[in-house]
């Protein structure tokens, strides 16, 4: 009997251990257990339908489990077919003995599915921030999983199963203003945390690939975090629709393109409803080529010519923002102005922002008109060191424009919002025309401004100042002001010498000056401004030993030598008045006069006004002007060989011109009827000047397009002009 027993017991022994290894390592195929899980699996949800040939079962003798894997199985949920290429279930041979729930865990492997199959699954799955993304945002995607299913005793699954696999030509949408397209990666989820890996896609133009995205859902929202490298070749609309995201005005640019590539480390935090909550980004790229068209070009008195567009190449890029702030940025890049490329260097790191652009050999685009200089030198550069504060208003602790012997400086300028001078500490200038130097000065801005130097080209002064129209730059500047130059050049062989000037600034505007100067000749000028009180007005006069400094700037005065000159005018914010006199000059060349003499077919005086020139006594100009027009009342000159009178007006914005007058030649010949008694005051007049005989004309048109008609030799009445 005990033999028996033992050989029983042996025979069960070796039956076991052969059933394992076999079961370990060939596992065993069978038929018989079909309809059992198929029971199993209705009783659990009846809308899985799951059919398939054969069952094998193995061993794991190391986690002591019963594996079952299914041949060739096709499964369906809500009759919505997945593709199964493997399903294994993991078995607990105690609980199974218990009664209890033996399968721990289930492993399953699919074929690329429509999301649109599996969304009753998603359904069905307890509620959770990543089941809300899926149903809400995503509008398409195929995919195939590979999962590791893990069971509790009552079959639900726990938060240990793994859920990973890939997914493709995905297309998803956040609110209505982010639509991400062809989205492809590799994932891997557990316990509320996804992780994206090899992830590429398409966000409004900009092409994401070879990234990682981490997503963890929490209580009060979502985390994300990863690396986007990104690539962007685009123009037209998709690009303005790229700038618009990001914040940037795409309107007042046409023609956009741009080509680069970036990487950028984020971390994003968003709400239960996904709204941004907090960003921060590291990123650093490079833009080998950026254009676009301005739609309203740049242009100021600081351009050699305006800008009309923007090219940039070779530009690459480090940046930091935080807490919607950009913590710091560096730009190295070329940037195209005109015709030329000039390399720029930008950086910002907490408030201070640097710049330095040097400028290429060839072309310079930037003047400064008022001291008559232009950047032409090699090696130019311009550097600056600026910050704002919390009104906006910008503080430049330096700004320099330098070029070998050249140099343009400002120390500690303050400008507000709007660009308007708050203040300055210092200026310093040095620069050279054709070898020599134009100008050396400084400005020191203390308890009064000071203005010192040995010399200042002025040549182009009276020009810009005519042309500009008024503005609110040193609205913000009221102090004394002292200006001592040993020489100040003009536009003419007649510099100044000695120019010494005081005077009073208040908000920007001079409300009281003398200033006294010499010409090299031992002419003299003396410019003097006041207040008159009864009204209020500023009086401006000038009186100087030569006229063509003052007036040369000015095309209506081309061709004028000699003479002294005369002025007062009177003037508030509302107009002015003003009397221009001229004494004993004459007129050489003068084109726009030389035209009119040849019209009125004076052949005589147009020779003698291209040789010798012709004499005038007295040259007189009174003019009434308001914000949009100036009326000239009265343009008279009279001299032995010919007298003229003009009236007329000229338009401020468009600068029509439109005049009429009358040229009366032939003095001589009129001042002997005028000696015919009662006859001679009639026609004549008692006034030197009114004359019987005369040309009458016309000037009008847009500046360097007027048009000049002549009306042949007739008899005036005194002083009339038609």
């Amino acid at each position: 009997m005990k033999k028996f027993f033992l050989s029983t017991l042996l025979v069960l022994i070796f039956t076991t251990i052969f059933s394992v290894f076999y079961l370990s390592f060939f596992g065993y195929e069978t038929k018989r257990f079909n309809e059992v899980i198929k029971d199993i699996i209705r009783k659990n949800d009846k809308n899985i339908d799951l059919t398939f040939e054969k069952v094998k079962i193995s061993m794991d003798i190391k986690k002591f489990s019963i594996f079952v894997g299914l041949s060739n199985p096709e499964l369906s949920y809500f009759k919505n077919p997945i593709p199964l290429e493997n399903l294994k279930a993991s078995i607990h041979p105690i609980s199974m003995l218990q009664g209890k729930n033996s399968i721990k865990k289930v492993n399953l492997n699919t074929g690329y599915m429509d999301l649109e199959s599996i969304k009753p699954a998603i359904i069905r799955s307890k509620p959770s921030n990543a089941k809300t993304v899926l149903l809400n945002n995503i509008e398409k995607s195929k995919f195939k999983v590979n999962l590791e299913l893990d069971f509790d005793e009552d079959l639900k699954l726990t938060d240990q199963s793994i859920f990973n696999g890939s997914v493709k030509q995905t297309k998803i949408k956040i609110k209505d203003e982010y639509l991400i397209q062809n989205i492809n990666f590799n994932f891997f989820y557990k316990q509320d945390l996804l992780s994206l890996k090899n992830f590429s896609g398409k966000f409004n133009g900009v092409k994401v690939y070879d990234s990682i995205i981490n997503y963890k859902s929490h209580v009060e929202g979502h985390k994300i975090h990863g690396t986007l490298k990104t690539k962007l070749d685009s123009s037209g609309q998709i690009l303005e629709k790229i700038f618009s995201t990001f914040g940037f005005n795409e309107k007042i640019f046409t023609k956009l393109s741009l080509k680069g590539y970036s990487e950028n480390q984020f971390n994003l935090s968003l709400d239960k409803t996904l709204a941004l909550k907090k960003v921060s980004i590291n990123s650093e790229g490079v833009v080998n080529s950026l254009s676009a068209k301005i739609k309203n070009k740049i242009n100021n008195q600081l351009l050699k010519k305006e800008i009309e567009k923007i090219e940039l190449k070779d530009l690459s890029y480090n940046l930091k923002y935080n807490d919607k702030k950009i913590k710091s940025i560096s730009i190295d890049a070329k940037t195209k102005i005109h015709e030329e490329f000039h390399h720029i260097n930008f950086s910002k790191k907490g408030k201070t922002n640097k710049i330095e652009i040097n400028f290429s050999k060839k072309e310079n685009p930037i003047k400064i008109p008022l001291i008559h200089y232009s950047f032409d030198q090699e090696g130019f550069k311009l550097s600056t060191e600026y910050y704002s504060d919390s009104r906006d208003n910008i503080f430049f602790k330096t700004f320099n424009f330098i070029a070998k012997e050249d140099l343009f400086m400002i120390k500690d300028l303050k400008l507000d919002k709007n660009y308007n001078l708050l203040n300055f500490d210092k200026i310093s200038v040095q620069t050279k025309l054709n070898g020599d130097f134009n100008n050396d000065f400084s400005i020191v801005n203390k308890k009064k401004i000071e203005i010192k130097g040995t010399k200042f080209d002025a040549k182009l002064l009276a020009k810009e100042l005519s042309g500009r129209s008024k503005n609110d730059f040193l609205k913000n500047i009221s102090k004394n002001i002292e200006i001592d130059f040993d020489q100040v050049l003009t536009n003419t062989e007649f510099p100044l010498g000695k120019f010494r000037l005081i005077g009073r600034i208040n908000k920007g505007n001079f409300v009281k000056l003398s200033g006294k100067s010499e010409f090299a000749n031992g002419k003299y000028l003396d410019v003097s401004l006041k207040k008159q009180e009864s009204t209020n007005l500023k009086i401006l006069e000038i009186h100087s030993g030569l006229a063509k400094p003052l007036i040369n700037s000015y095309k209506f005065f081309d061709g004028l030598e000699e003479g002294n000159l005369v002025y007062i005018s009177k003037f508030n914010n509302q107009g002015s008045t003003g009397i221009l006199e001229v004494n004993n000059f004459r007129l050489i060349k003068a084109p726009a006069f030389a035209q009119l003499l040849t019209l009125a077919d004076l052949k005589g005086l147009t020779d003698t006004l291209k040789g010798e020139g012709i004499s005038f006594d007295t040259l007189v100009v009174k003019y009434r002007a308001n914000t949009k027009t100036m009326d000239i009342e009265e343009i008279f000159m009279i001299g032995p060989s010919i007298s003229i009178l003009i009236d007329g007006y000229v338009e401020k914005e468009s600068g029509l011109i439109s005049l009429r007058g009358t040229l009366v030649p032939a003095k001589t010949l009129n001042t002997l009827v005028s000696k015919i008694p009662v006859i001679g005051d009639i026609l004549i007049g008692k006034k030197v000047g009114e004359g019987l005989f005369g040309v009458s004309f016309k000037i009008k048109g847009l500046p360097n397009q007027t048009k000049t008609t002549v009306n042949p030799v007739k008899t005036l009445t005194p002083r009339f002009i038609t």
